[in-house]
């Protein structure tokens, strides 16, 4: 199998077809027959788009920006909470390997209350002689579970789940709201919705990603360092037969790349400062027609991974939404940071880099076929990256 046949395969998407209506007259008669498309383009509205898709250049290791923070900016607070618990006292409850919701309901049957489970399964459990306030007893019965419990008072139900909403109140700062989002989102933590005129973020979270998130914002207040990545991507058509990288590395000249790893598909380019980009593109241009389709920034806390998706800042309409860049950056001293670079897809990384460079140093991603791969094609994808500093200060220092 070739690598073209195996990337055709690999990136193969099923065709969506139109929907047809028949309009039926009252003797069931077919009078007409008319396509309607089946999705609408309200759903690829990115309000996050007018802020995220630009590139800004800077060319030196400079902090390119300082901010301010106190420890009060940041305040996770559990969204559902309802009505209070009966004042009720346990005294010496007792159950032993019961689900949660089974034991819950037997705590809280005395006080005619009824539990409704929005989950399939519970973990069992067992308690000996518990003692405490109900509504104490409830929530750490409930964490033991790694559920979150809720109360409406009208209905006497309590509500169990293993998801709960969360808000995040941030400070008034675009910097900090893109960073805290962009590493939730290298995290894994997706169900995420940005409140930008109120600075919050509406989560809904296991227990695990709540205690993930508390992590990220006691780090952001420990470290204080952010990473922000210039992403650009570009789509190549070769306009001879005897186009190839060999050929544009001449060009460009060999002494300008410092390093040329290898990855599974495709090779990472090294090039210092001097050598920008645009050097790099002119040497390009003899052998291959450039196309950018996407570019952004995506911003993390040192240690953190970040995910720039592409599809969310491509200027045309084509299907990149399940491509992405994901970063791993850690700042190694005041020039040099350690970066892992994935490209990824829904269906899994296409290649991985790993690197130690200078913090002005650019970093080209060739050789990648294009996104979706068609039969016979021969466009590549090209990804540039630059990292520069961000830095967090608390008032007073």
């Amino acid at each position: 199998m070739t690598l073209q046949t195996y990337f055709s395969s690999f990136f193969s998407r099923l065709a969506g077809g139109a929907l047809c209506l028949a309009a039926v007259t009252a003797q069931a008669q077919i009078v007409s027959s008319t396509p309607i498309a089946t999705t609408s383009s309200a759903s690829f509205i990115n309000i996050e788009a007018p802020f995220r898709c630009s590139v800004k250049e800077v060319g030196s290791i400079d902090i390119s920006t300082t901010i301010a923070l106190k420890n009060n900016d940041f305040k996770l607070t559990y969204f559902d909470e309802m009505d209070p618990l009966p004042r009720f006292e346990v005294n010496g409850f007792t159950f032993e390997s019961m689900p949660l919701d089974e034991a819950l309901q037997n705590l809280v049957n005395e006080a005619e209350i009824e539990v409704y489970a929005e989950d399939i399964a519970y973990p069992e459990l067992s308690g000996k002689g518990i003692f405490g306030k109900l509504s104490s007893v409830v929530k750490e019965l409930a964490t033991a579970g790694d559920a979150f419990a809720k109360y409406d008072a009208d209905q006497k139900r309590l509500y169990l789940s293993h998801r709960g909403r969360f808000e995040l109140k941030l400070p008034d700062n675009r910097v900090v709201m893109f960073a805290v989002l962009d590493a939730l989102r290298g995290a894994g933590i997706t169900s995420v919705t940005p409140n930008w005129k109120e600075h919050t973020i509406l989560m809904i979270l296991t227990h695990a990603e709540q205690q993930k998130v508390q992590e990220l914002l006691d780090y952001i207040l420990k470290d204080g360092n952010l990473l922000l990545a210039d992403v650009q991507v570009y789509r190549l058509h070769p306009l001879h037969a005897d186009a190839n990288w060999q050929s544009v590395v001449a060009n460009f000249g060999a002494g300008r790349i410092h390093t040329a790893q290898d990855g599974l598909v495709g090779k990472m380019l090294t090039m210092g400062h001097q050598q920008r980009f645009e050097h790099l593109r002119d040497s390009l241009l003899p052998n291959y027609d450039l196309d950018l389709i996407s570019q952004g920034v995506a911003i993390v806390p040192n240690g953190w991974k970040m995910r720039f998706d592409i599809g969310k800042c491509a200027f045309k309409k084509q299907d990149l939404s399940s491509l992405s860049v994901l970063l791993n950056t850690r700042i190694k001293s005041a020039e040099f940071i350690e970066t892992s670079v994935t490209i990824d897809t829904a269906k899994g990384e296409i290649t991985t880099f790993n690197t130690i460079d200078a913090i002005d140093n650019e970093l080209a991603i060739i050789g990648i076929p294009a996104f979706p791969v068609e039969n016979g094609s021969f466009e590549e994808m090209l990804f540039t990256l630059k990292l520069r500093f961000i830095r967090f200060t608390k008032e007073g220092e």
